[in-house]
């Protein structure tokens, strides 16, 4: 057992396992789900974890693979026997096809240059599909390894693999890149959303097509104005629904539900107005369409009328968060089970499977079966509380309080941490990465800390989702400044030791603060965004500055240029810590030099730490730890906190 601590560590922190990808079999008797590590090993290209099965009826879990690096994807052939899934064993950082069958020792069905990224089995048990990249660009010669900018193109096609064979056919070709595929119920189709280019920016104009599985030809059903994710098929093939909104890279999900017909015709939606965001969607053989949401900031499961005539039924919703924002969610063909990985604010994430009633005020009964963070000192963690405050244009805002541990009375000094996205949200989960593992270490260090959902927040349905669009920097930081006054006045907070921090979309707020007020005496900067210039011309998504800001960012007014907090350097007092990936894609490491070059130019007390292979997260175990402890330590001394004895 873990000795017992009187306040939590970074360390704490990095012993916790993630549990997600929970997929029941289509009898509805097993749940196989993924426990991985917190962390990577000094240069690994990813997490090592491994492929567990459970009985929905409870019961010991088991492991059922062994590789030495990351085993992911498990998805269950339609008849339950054999498990397809994904794992770089022979190969570390590329991920081929497997199956497992009888629980015996793993087979690679197909190997892939590149690797895959998505797999799904048709109906009929026969072939699976996998997205698989071209590879291009490998093999090179010695020496002769240049790169043409955006020109070598690796679109991701889809690859139908015979099962008894391991034989491929090559679906879509030519300009055609795929994000994400579901076959439809007779396996004649497959719908996808696909973009004309590979690039992460080409997915702000993805669109919903039908592929023929036997020619290969490609039909856009639907070509949005917003992003658009998670297309499922209904039962009888007639129609597919996906979620849609508009957000700020690929992987997120949380937003309004639409219908559209397989055949061709006008989209319909099915949610509008509704106060939530729909992270997944299930539409079950008796035709009764399921939904994982996220309900302010609550997770839900929900009941959807297909039709769009009826209203929604929140069949349960609690203060509790669904791994991976639901996209790990399952519900069994019959619609009696729902899967997924779920934590609270002070339950680690754990493998929670719910009965889901016939009737009645039930809604769902939670059990868990999984206890993979058991030794977790989760009596260390502190709970969450709701706040709600008026914003100055007289909008009501949301958003959560943790009290520290063991402080005294307050007034106590608050730390306001701001998420990213901005279309996400902070709710009741566990976060054990990132801004959210500063969470339950500054409250252990004796500060309060205030997660705002400002606008522009998924949960609070489409409307208040794209209220920033346009604006940001304006109402959202207001929003957040309101609630720092809320908490000043109602005396949770002390008003000379307050600080700011947040990472990506987060980081960019804190940066843009500090230049808008001098309240806060120390700020920590994530990942963040300071020229949405050089921001443009660097990022792998330019498509987010323009939608977002709406603007030209090839002109030199507007808001590029009133929204950059590096032209306004000489307005910042506050001591800021830069915290940034060298290898970040999204936001690159040059936003953190300029502004760390601005204010020490202007005397301002600014340190920039970068790490060296990592993304837009860091991922290194050594790197999560010095990012953590670096971070609270930076709030703690300038905040004055006395350190615990």
């Amino acid at each position: 057992m873990m000795e017992a601590r009187a306040v939590l560590t970074a360390d704490d922190l990095l012993t916790l396992k993630s549990v997600n990808d929970a997929q029941i079999d289509p009898g509805g008797r097993r749940v196989a789900f993924v426990v991985a590590e917190a962390s990577v090993d000094y240069q690994e290209p990813s997490p090592r974890s491994r492929i567990w099965l459970v009985d929905v009826a409870g019961g010991e879990p088991r492991q059922v693979s062994q590789g030495p690096g990351t085993d992911d994807l498990p998805r269950w052939s339609p008849d339950g026997e054999t498990l397809a899934f994904r794992s770089d064993r022979k190969k570390r950082g590329t991920g081929q096809l497997y199956l497992l069958r009888s629980w015996a020792e793993p087979e690679l069905l197909r190997e892939f240059d590149a690797g895959i990224s998505a797999i799904a089995w048709a109906p009929d048990g026969r072939t699976i599909a996998v997205i698989a990249p071209d590879a291009v660009g490998r093999n090179r010669p010695e020496g002769k390894d240049w790169v043409l900018f955006e020109e070598e193109h690796a679109f991701g096609r889809i690859w139908l693999v015979d099962v008894a064979s391991g034989e491929a056919r090559c679906l879509t070709t030519g300009p055609v890149h795929v994000w994400e595929l579901a076959w439809s119920p007779d396996g004649s189709a497959i719908a996808a959303i696909v973009s004309d280019l590979p690039y992460a920016w080409s997915w702000y104009r993805a669109r919903l097509v039908r592929i023929d599985v036997a020619t290969g030809e490609v039909t856009t059903l639907y070509a949005p104005e917003r992003q658009i994710t998670g297309p499922v098929w209904s039962p009888d093939g007639r129609a597919i629904v996906l979620i849609t909104s508009t957000w700020s890279d690929p992987g997120m999900s949380g937003g309004d539900v639409l219908v559209v017909p397989a055949a061709g015709g006008a989209a319909q939606p099915l949610t509008a107005g509704e106060p939530r965001s729909y992270l997944s969607l299930h539409w079950v053989a008796d035709g009764r369409l399921f939904a994982a949401a996220l309900e302010r900031n609550r997770a839900a499961i929900c009941l959807l009328d297909p039709t769009g005539a009826g209203r929604t039924q929140t069949l349960w919703a609690g203060e509790r968060f669904f791994n991976v924002y639901g996209t790990g969610v399952d519900i069994s063909a019959d619609g009696r089970w729902v899967a997924t990985g779920m934590s609270a604010p002070t339950e680690p994430v754990e493998l929670w499977v719910g009965r889901i009633a016939d009737q009645g005020p039930e809604g769902v009964r939670w059990a868990r079966r999984s206890a993979v963070n058991a030794d977790f000192p989760a009596d260390l963690l502190s709970p969450y509380e709701t706040l709600r405050w008026t914003a100055p244009d007289g909008m009501e805002i949301e958003g959560m309080l943790v009290r520290p541990r063991g402080a005294g009375n307050p007034p106590w000094p608050l730390v306001t941490l701001i998420h990213g996205g901005p279309t996400a949200s902070w709710a009741y989960g566990l976060r054990p990465s990132g801004p959210g593992s500063w969470i339950h270490l500054l409250a252990a260090r004796g500060c309060a800390v205030l997660l705002p959902n400002p606008r522009g927040s998924a949960g609070y349905g489409l409307a208040f989702a794209e209220a920033n669009i346009g604006d940001l920097g304006g109402g959202d930081l207001q929003d957040i400044l309101a609630g720092v006054d809320a908490c000043v006045r109602d005396g949770i907070a002390d008003p000379e030791r307050l600080g700011v921090g947040g990472w990506s979309y987060g980081g960019y707020l804190t940066c843009w603060a500090i230049t808008q007020t001098d309240r806060f005496r120390a700020a920590v900067a994530g990942a963040s965004i300071t020229n949405w210039y050089s921001f443009h011309g660097g990022t792998n998504i330019p498509g987010f500055d323009e939608i977002f800001l709406r603007d030209n960012p090839f002109t030199l007014d507007g808001r590029y240029a009133t929204r950059s907090p590096i032209f306004y350097v000489d307005r910042v007092r506050t001591p800021t810590l830069f915290l940034h990936g060298e290898q970040d894609p999204c936001c690159p490491v040059g936003q953190a030099y300029e502004m760390t070059r601005g204010l020490r130019s202007r005397g301002v007390e600014a340190q920039c730490v970068v790490y060296p292979r990592e993304p837009h997260g860091v991922r290194e175990r050594e790197h999560q730890r010095d990012v953590m402890e670096r971070a609270v330590n930076w709030f703690v001394e300038r905040l004055g906190v006395a350190r615990p004895s």
